[in-house]
């Protein structure tokens, strides 16, 4: 089968990517692979595939660390006033993410999610 609009040799320009090792044609300006990295300075100037690296940070790119996640009863109040308050009594799930951008900064979030409302809802007349 024959295309009027493809040359002859289309089939020539696919590339392996060295990184992820996807198949790209030339047309398409590389492998997606690394559409959804980050630096650390946020401008995602990738040289290089295989060890990509940002030109304006020299960091490569975000790489997850460690995640820690427990369980707590509360002594204090988060986030007051907001939809996910947190009161002292509820029971809510702490999570940790530790990670890193090779060559630059280490990065660390901590969330909370409310499980279970506490006595301090009560006085509120809010239901549990």
């Amino acid at each position: 089968m024959s295309y009027g609009n493809v040359p002859d040799d289309w089939g020539s320009f696919f590339t392996n990517c060295s990184r992820c090792g996807g198949r790209y044609h030339a047309s398409e300006g590389g492998c997606g692979c690394m559409d959804d990295l980050e630096c650390q300075c946020g401008s995602n100037d990738w040289d290089g595939e295989e060890e990509p690296r940002c030109s304006k940070c020299s960091t490569g790119p975000h790489e997850e660390g460690r995640r820690h996640s427990k369980q707590h009863r509360a002594r204090k109040t988060y986030d007051e006033g907001k939809s996910s308050e947190i009161r002292p009594g509820d029971l809510y799930r702490r999570t940790v993410n530790m990670g890193y951008f090779p060559g630059g900064a280490r990065t660390l979030s901590v969330k909370r999610y409310r499980i279970e409302k506490g006595p301090a809802w009560e006085d509120e007349g809010v239901a549990a």
